[in-house]
């Protein structure tokens, strides 16, 4: 329970940094997306423990499809895959 506040912790700590002018001017539009990426393997990991430790595995995997759906919007919105 601990390990799953920080990770939340550091990703709201990722949205605050992200919205500072030292981030904005480093491009931080490609800054979120990982974030999101280390918060979405860090609980698809944990639900992958919790499933073979026959626990309950949807608090996990809800929290990593969130995180999977901002990484979706945020490599979107940044346009990191944009087409030239």
């Amino acid at each position: 329970m601990t390990t799953t506040i920080i990770v939340i912790a550091l990703v709201l700590a990722g949205l605050a940094l992200s919205r500072t002018r030292v981030v904005k001017e480093l491009n931080s539009r490609r800054f979120m997306p990982v974030i999101y990426a280390a918060a979405t393997v860090y609980f698809a990991v944990r639900a992958f423990g919790a499933a073979s430790d026959h626990a309950r595995v949807w608090p996990h995997a809800l929290l990593a499809a969130m995180f999977l759906g901002g990484v979706v919007e945020s490599v979107r919105a940044s346009g990191i895959f944009r087409r030239s």
